[in-house]
């Protein structure tokens, strides 16, 4: 029954499964590089609209010492604007600079009217083989693509290597600081034209730093940073962008911080392919993050050596998606992450029954402010994990999650491309679940989950430990028992073949092709289960 389960999903692989599609990329020197720190003086270049003066004034408005200083520091600062457009500025920019963003709408109309299949950059030299499905021919751009063409599939680029030597690290453009200058993040917005895929990316651009803007309207990402050591995303909102708010993919020593996301068809936030510590350290860290009516509230295919703390993940399809699916994704697979006090709740919210005819459109075409899910998502859980290893879940509040508070399901390693018999159950081992608290709001407020845990009892030292529910209430999981972290853990390395069976249908969803699988229960609504 093993093998021709495997081979089922073998021949079950989605044409839009976790991930994206990119290059084949390298990890940056895990010995080099730091999370670069905010800067308040240095060179600077200032960006502008004509109704900048005017936004300065409504941003920072009132008689108190706070807006006034504000008011004036920002005044004196527009005086030096010299630039309309970002991606100007941003190519006049030399390592170190910072790029100051007055009050205003930009949209970048130079950049737009670079055509995204730009003929220039059509050659074969310029397009490679994903090793994934995500696009239709499988083909995604090379570094040299960015290079000749940075703003065919990006109306912000930030291109810091040269090629003039082989070290696929930054040359110039280097420790580049991008900065609104309005009271709040809302006051400076980057609006993409909806055909772009990435509103701003910043390849190989070591040192990144983007402050207190809105990012919006990306055809695939609003905020992209590949291959990139060192970065520092804050005080940012990102919204309806068509797969991504944030992505970043290979990169190291890097801090997502106060970011609100909504309205994007995968994820709000997703540091993919983290890097490779191999439970030794953590590269990556995602704080205070406000998370909701995205698909999912955050995700990571293969997300490695990423700390996960303090965030509010609420009112999306489902919260964290961990995941070791798609193939040509560094790093697989997926192992040694940590999250600890993440608040996780209310995340039921189904878009897969929402505004079918409206998703069938092509994204430019379709409301601005519809959510159309790219990515198979089981509706109603909170930590969606599928094929992940040594991860440890500690201090989190998980409530009102109608089907599952934890769902964690093992994937066979030919769902990623390898089909060595000795790996097909080398994942959903060594994971511990400590001191959480599920079916109770911080409050004390009962709001219960459907079924706490739902484990497909594939693994070893897998375990749960201390965890707490509501007074008066028992943990609910299925196994009904589960294995402490004082006995070693689990034992057994394959799954449950009946629940893992049920899960084959799913693995056939397309949203174009094959919206509703027959069979599937991940895209129907699960009762409340009350509270």
């Amino acid at each position: 029954m093993a093998c021709s389960l495997l081979t089922i999903l073998a021949g079950a692989v989605p044409q839009v499964a976790s991930g994206h599609a990119e290059r084949h990329t390298y990890y940056p020197a895990r010995s080099k590089g730091a999370v670069p720190k905010h800067r308040t003086s240095g060179p600077s270049l200032v960006v502008c609209k004509r109704d900048s003066r005017d936004r300065v004034k409504r941003s920072w408005s009132g008689d108190g010492e706070r807006a006034r200083r504000g008011r004036a520091k920002a005044l004196r600062v527009l005086e030096r604007c010299r630039y309309r457009n970002i991606q100007k500025a941003v190519n006049d920019a030399k390592s170190g600079d910072r790029i100051l963003l007055m009050p205003g709408v930009y949209r970048e109309r130079p950049s737009r009217t670079v055509p995204v299949a730009k003929k220039r950059c059509q050659g074969d030299k310029y397009w490679e083989d994903s090793g994934d499905n995500h696009q239709k021919d499988g083909r995604v751009p090379t570094y040299l693509h960015q290079v000749d063409c940075p703003n065919a599939r990006n109306l912000i680029a930030i291109i810091g290597d040269s090629l003039k030597d082989r070290d696929r690290a930054c040359d110039h453009k280097c420790n580049l600081q991008m900065e609104g200058m309005g009271r709040s993040r809302r006051d400076v917005v980057i609006q993409g034209d909806r055909l772009k895929p990435d509103v701003i990316r910043a390849d190989r651009a070591d040192g990144f730093q983007l402050y207190n803007v809105t990012v919006e309207q990306g055809a695939y990402n609003d905020v992209n940073v590949v291959e990139t050591n060192g970065f520092h995303l804050a005080r940012l909102l990102t919204r309806w962008g068509s797969h991504y708010g944030i992505l970043t993919f290979t990169t190291d020593h890097g801090l997502y911080e106060n970011i609100e996301a909504y309205g994007n068809g995968d994820s709000g936030v997703y540091p993919g392919s983290g890097p490779e510590y191999h439970c030794h350290g953590y590269g990556i860290e995602v704080r205070n993050v406000n998370s909701h009516g995205n698909l999912l509230a955050g995700s990571g295919t293969s997300g490695n050596g990423t700390w996960w703390h303090d965030n509010n993940l609420h009112h999306n399809g489902a919260g964290i998606s961990q995941d070791s699916f798609a193939p040509g994704h560094p790093g697989m697979p997926q192992d040694c992450s940590k999250f600890e006090r993440n608040r996780i709740y209310s995340n039921n919210v189904n878009y897969f029954q929402r505004n079918q005819d409206t998703c069938q459109k092509p994204f430019e075409q379709r409301p601005k402010r519809v959510v159309c899910p790219v990515f198979q998502v089981v509706i109603g859980v909170g930590f969606m994990l599928y094929g992940v290893n040594d991860n440890r879940f500690t201090g989190n509040w998980i409530w009102d999650q109608w089907r599952n508070g934890v769902r964690q399901f093992g994937v066979p390693a030919t769902l990623r491309g390898e089909n060595d018999p000795a790996k097909q159950f080398d994942t959903s081992h060594g994971n511990q679940y400590r001191r959480n608290v599920f079916g109770m709001r911080p409050d004390g407020t009962r709001d219960r989950n459907g079924t706490d845990v739902y484990w497909d009892e594939q693994g070893v030292r897998n375990c749960w430990q201390a965890n707490r529910t509501a007074p008066g209430r028992s943990l609910t999981s299925d196994p009904a028992s589960l294995p402490t972290c004082a006995s070693g853990g689990s034992t057994n390395p394959e799954p449950n073949w009946v629940k893992l069976g049920a899960e084959v249908p799913c693995a056939t969803w397309n949203p174009e092709t094959n919206p509703n699988p027959p069979g599937c229960i991940w895209f129907t609504s699960p009762p409340n289960p009350g509270d």
